[in-house]
């Protein structure tokens, strides 16, 4: 809780605390309740040493009560009732009579004791009161601090898998650009430049978030690239549509997808088929291939367990991810709402 916060929190209760036992003893006593009874120099002097039980509560709870030091607490709360009287009585029985010419809140020869036994009440009322705003104020703060340290947390593990992306994407790719090079393909020159081109983008790319539009167009690259270590031509259909220029989403979201239809995907005869939907409140991409009955690993990988970790965070219920396996065809559908 912040300082204006807890401020606000204990003014508020305050102010409830004085005037509602104001109007209790009133009632009590059968006095009636005007505006200049309700605003009077007691009043002000009621919010100071209630202000002081308040401090001297807060003081104890988080000096003994957060560190389970019970007893020493209990009798703290002991001590402010006693000091709440002692206040009460220096402000309106000594200070005010001194200086307003004798006016007082008690009538003259009510004794010191019985003003203290008098008070034990209105004391412990006031402790009872302070300590239930102590523990609030420590409850919220208490959740405030837990929030936080989810969200730092968040955001370190999505910085991880953030990083994770790039030297996986960069690990196959230079396996391909490997191959072609051991195979002396007139491929490879190319192969390098298309790589430098992602690279840019890579490296430069700090934002939290990207445009639609540039994260198909980092896609685009990367197929031109995956191309290049085929020896046929792939069969491609590729398709966006929408406003894909306003809608934003984090960075290499959608490449995972991409490098396992081309790990796990056979396109010689059946294409590989890509569609990204945009609107204003969604976004549906759908990507769809055969699978290779020569690779028989596991469709998916770190990869895609890096695209679903980085979902449930940033779009924990917000996103519908789905796949299938079905007749040798994988396809994986993905839906976000804005």
């Amino acid at each position: 809780m912040t300082k204006k916060q807890r401020f606000i929190l204990y003014a508020s209760i305050l102010i409830i605390l004085v005037w509602g036992l104001d109007l209790s003893v009133s009632l009590r006593d059968g006095k009636p309740v005007t505006l200049r009874s309700a605003f009077s120099l007691f009043h002000f002097s009621q919010l100071i040493y209630s202000s002081i039980t308040f401090m001297l509560v807060h003081l104890a709870g988080t000096r003994l009560f957060i560190k389970k030091k019970y007893w020493q607490f209990f009798f703290a709360l002991i001590l402010s009732i006693f000091l709440f009287a002692l206040s009460r009585y220096s402000i309106e029985e000594i200070v005010y009579p001194a200086l307003l010419n004798g006016a007082r809140n008690y009538p003259e020869g009510y004794g010191f004791e019985r003003y203290v036994l008098d008070n034990l009440y209105f004391g412990m009322v006031c402790v009872s009161v302070g300590f239930l705003a102590f523990m609030l104020d420590n409850q919220v703060s208490n959740q405030q601090k837990q929030a936080e340290l989810l969200q730092q947390n968040k955001e370190a593990e999505l910085l991880f898998l953030r990083s994770q992306v790039n030297p996986h994407f960069l690990f196959n790719t230079l396996n391909n650009i490997y191959s072609l090079v051991y195979e002396q393909s007139p491929k490879a020159p190319d192969a390098m430049l298309q790589l430098s081109e992602l690279m840019r983008y890579i490296l430069y790319e700090k934002k939290e978030v990207v445009s639609v539009r540039r994260e198909w167009s980092y896609i685009e690259n990367f197929i031109t690239l995956q191309q290049l270590r085929f020896d046929y031509e792939l069969q491609l259909d590729l398709a966006v549509t929408g406003d894909s220029d306003k809608q934003w989403i984090p960075p290499y979201l959608l490449i995972p997808f991409i490098e396992n239809a081309f790990k796990h995907g056979d396109f010689r005869n059946d294409p590989l088929t890509v569609r990204l939907t945009v609107s204003s409140k969604t976004m549906e991409f759908e990507i769809r291939n055969k699978i290779s009955t020569r690779n028989k690993d596991e469709v998916g990988g770190i990869g895609m367990d890096n695209v679903k970790r980085r979902l449930e965070l940033l779009y924990s219920d917000k996103h519908i991810l789905s796949y299938q396996t079905e007749d040798g065809y994988y396809t994986a559908r993905l839906v976000l709402n804005f």
